[in-house]
């Protein structure tokens, strides 16, 4: 992950001020000042400061990209079909062959993400799930970008 020296900093902070600057970006500060890289890593480092999925320091700067996935592990999640997304979950978003994008859950069933077009576009837009993806067939996929996906969170 490409962290920024803001990054690099916020790495090193304590339980309740890692909360509070991630209660600060769920809320839309820029995720850019910390970590300029793709949305599985602005997933990841949200979830450093949450304390979720035993991610270290170390983890932040070995892993990037995709390297994230089984860490996340999706597939073990929750099946998203329109519920509401405990703030800070990750939420992956799966082509019936591989996961294309991630995203953080900030309540209800919004997210914020980058590099996502219509389902996360940039940290600064809250994306309102239902609005872009609406009514999931039988077997929970979503209409989305001329495919079928799949939505999950953990």
């Amino acid at each position: 992950m490409d962290l920024t020296e803001k990054g690099a900093h916020a790495a090193q902070l304590g339980g309740p001020e890692a909360a509070e600057l991630l209660g600060r970006l769920m809320s839309g500060e820029s995720i850019t000042d910390y970590t300029t890289s793709v949305c599985y890593d602005t997933v990841a480092f949200c979830s450093y400061l949450g304390q979720r999925f035993g991610i270290q320091p170390g983890d932040l700067l070995a892993k990037s990209g995709q390297d994230w996935l089984p860490i996340f592990d999706f597939d073990s999640g929750t099946k998203w079909v329109g519920q509401d997304i405990p703030a800070g979950s990750a939420v992956g978003f799966r082509r019936p062959d591989k996961y294309f994008h991630a995203a953080v859950g900030i309540g209800g069933t919004q997210v914020r993400g980058v590099n996502g077009f219509l389902l996360s576009p940039g940290w600064s837009e809250v994306v309102d799930l239902t609005t872009v993806i609406k009514d999931p067939d039988e077997d929970g996929a979503f209409e989305y970008d001329g495919t079928k996906i799949q939505v999950f969170f953990t």
